[in-house]
């Protein structure tokens, strides 16, 4: 008797192992396409016998409306954004022309340029432009009127200031420009009195 040796033993092994493995994978592969086949056969009868043929077809029909639903939701849902932007796009061209016409500024001090998106912004973009106009009007009233005057009262402040005049007769004029300009100083008093003639 002849003993196998180590690398015919180590050989055979593998041919066995290698040899059982295809076999295995062939049944494996025959048995998923006759089951696959059965299957399909076997089918319409298996779902009569457990009776949920009337379920399967209301979830069907549930499926389908939804789908539906969804497609006319995000067709509708398109066609109301589109409508928006037509109308924010309306608004702020009239606004736009308003804003030239008016003499709106930004906070740039440039023509004030609307950009509206969203109607929670109206609002506070007409307020703040509201605003600008409100303080021109509230400028122009006769209390306010110095205050167009103060640069101008300033300067003649200055120019006496510098004038090299004697220092009662500029106090006398500081005193008149404060008085008409309404700053409000504490001048030595004999210094603001007029010189009797």
């Amino acid at each position: 008797m002849k003993p196998i040796r180590s690398n015919e033993l180590n050989y055979l092994d593998q041919l066995i192992v290698d040899k059982f493995r295809d076999r295995r994978q062939d049944m494996e592969s025959n048995i998923e396409a006759d089951t696959q086949k059965q299957t399909d056969k076997n089918y319409k009868g298996f779902v009569v016998k457990l009776g949920i043929k009337a379920e399967m077809k209301a979830f069907k029909e549930a499926e389908d409306k939804l789908r539906k639903f969804i497609k006319n939701k995000e067709s509708y849902e398109f066609t109301l954004s589109q409508a928006k932007l037509r109308a924010a796009e309306k608004l702020n061209e009239k606004l736009n022309s308003w804003s030239s016409v008016r003499s709106w500024k930004s906070e740039y001090d440039k023509v004030k340029k609307f950009e509206i998106k969203e109607h929670d912004d109206v609002e506070h973009a007409l307020k703040k432009v509201c605003k600008q106009e409100t303080r021109r009007y509230v400028q122009k009233l006769p209390k306010y009127k110095v205050k167009q005057d103060l640069e101008l009262l300033e300067e003649q402040a200055k120019n006496v200031l510098y004038s090299g005049r004697d220092i009662k007769e500029v106090w006398k004029h500081l005193g008149m420009t404060f008085k008409a300009s309404g700053v409000p100083v504490a001048a030595p008093k004999d210094f603001l009195q007029l010189e009797s003639k």
